[in-house]
């Protein structure tokens, strides 16, 4: 049983994706669905009307999970109170909410609700300057909700999941990385996503994994880590994207300041840590102690 809270501003392509859902069995719980079934054909609903719908969808979803049914709500989920008002609700039953973003720039947005005709809920007219209003308030979420997956085009970011340890460790050892650290394991992986699930950012092309990078955040400073693209995946962009929904998590936790750490001679690599705007701090030197790894739950020594 799956929830996902659909999240995007007007002309983003929610409904086509919630429509997807919907023909391949999930329940699809629309606002513009209800406000149309209501006789409205100008948005925005009445304050009354509006209200009144907020409170069915979610009896309808509260029962939809009860039941064991897969459920997508397609709302604008426009403010991270209001995804987090949702996630709570679910979360009181036992579910654990993925929000789905699709992000739009304003003029694509715009071009999108020109080709409207109001012939129905999916098809609802608005003005420019509303298009353009709706996303320039837009309160977009950050990898610091969890679980987050932002759809970008042909690419798809999201947290990397709690099963995953093994295939991110794969992915590591075929993404050019060095010998100049200790190995990990795959209980040192899943150890980190059990204490910090929203960590491990990862960039999906064609349902495989094409890179990676970790925000690791302690409460006091913000390190970045173990950012890969796979070789096939090159030249996209995908580092930089990774790199900016990283920060952006570390940023709404409260980070004012990111490190990361480079291999020395690793030119490609610094160069795209360059161009984000970073820059080597020369009079700090990072000093290491090699430690035994801590005991496995039954006992054994992770190697």
């Amino acid at each position: 049983m799956a929830v996902t809270l659909l999240c995007g501003a007007a002309g983003s392509g929610k409904s086509t994706y919630a429509r997807s859902l919907e023909a391949a069995g999930w329940l699809r719980l629309c606002f513009d669905v209800e406000t149309w079934r209501g006789g409205v054909r100008e948005l925005p609903a009445p304050p009354g009307m509006a209200a009144q719908i907020e409170d069915d969808l979610q009896r309808q979803l509260v029962e939809a999970v009860s039941a064991g049914r897969d459920v997508v709500l397609d709302l604008s989920f426009s403010t991270r109170d209001l995804r987090d008002a949702y996630r709570a609700l679910v979360a009181g039953l036992g579910v654990r909410a993925e929000t789905v973003f699709l992000p739009v720039e304003g003029s694509t947005a715009v071009e999108r609700v020109r080709r409207r005709r109001n012939s129905g809920p999916d098809d609802y007219r608005l003005t420019d300057e509303a298009v353009v209003a709706h996303v320039e308030g837009f309160e977009a979420p950050t990898f610091a909700e969890h679980p987050l997956r932002v759809v970008d085009g042909e690419v798809v970011l999201r947290h990397a999941r709690d099963d995953e340890a093994q295939a991110l460790l794969e992915f590591w050892a075929r993404s050019a990385e060095n010998a100049s650290r200790p190995q990990d394991s795959q209980v040192a992986v899943e150890r980190l996503l059990a204490r910090d699930p929203a960590s491990v950012l990862v960039a999906e092309l064609d349902d495989r994994i094409a890179g990676t990078v970790i925000a690791g955040w302690d409460g006091w400073r913000a390190h970045l880590y173990r950012l890969a693209v796979g070789p096939e995946a090159r030249g996209l962009g995908i580092a930089r994207r990774l790199l900016g929904h990283a920060e952006g998590r570390l940023r709404a936790l409260g980070a004012t300041r990111l490190d990361a750490m480079v291999l020395d001679g690793n030119d490609v690599g610094a160069a795209v840590w360059l161009s984000a705007g970073y820059a080597p701090q020369g009079e700090w030197s990072r000093w290491v102690k090699p430690v035994d790894p801590p005991p496995t739950p039954g006992g054994a020594t992770v190697e």
